[in-house]
């Protein structure tokens, strides 16, 4: 009988060990092994390949900022970006865009159409 449950433990433990395999060995919570998503700015879902789109452009970098906050009270995902591109005389043009994905491009509009001066 003590043969059949040392026999039952050790099956046991070969199927739990190889349905453990695909898993991490450390998790999240112990901060030994950090993974991409923790190191990733906030805002981006690992593996989202959505599009975003710009909803406001401003010269001022304060503005931009209000409108950042205003868009993330109201529950919308967005960033701030400064063109990498040059003009046609080789200066960076002066500004900061606001981009949201495409999803909730409208309602960021509207938001922004409506947000108190």
């Amino acid at each position: 009988m003590a043969a059949f449950i040392a026999y039952i433990l050790i099956v046991g433990l070969i199927i739990y060990f190889i349905s453990r395999k695909g898993r991490p060995v450390f998790s999240q919570t112990s901060g030994a092994l950090p993974n991409e998503s923790q190191r990733k700015e906030p805002g981006f879902r690992e593996g989202s390949r959505e599009i975003w789109k710009q909803v406001y452009e401003t010269a001022s970098i304060d503005e931009a900022r209000s409108i950042q906050t205003y868009l993330e009270k109201e529950g919308i995902d967005c960033i701030l970006y400064e063109q990498g591109k040059k003009d046609i005389h080789g200066d960076l043009p002066k500004g900061v865009g606001v981009a949201v994905p495409s999803a909730a491009a409208s309602r960021a509009q509207a938001s922004i159409s409506q947000m108190p001066v």
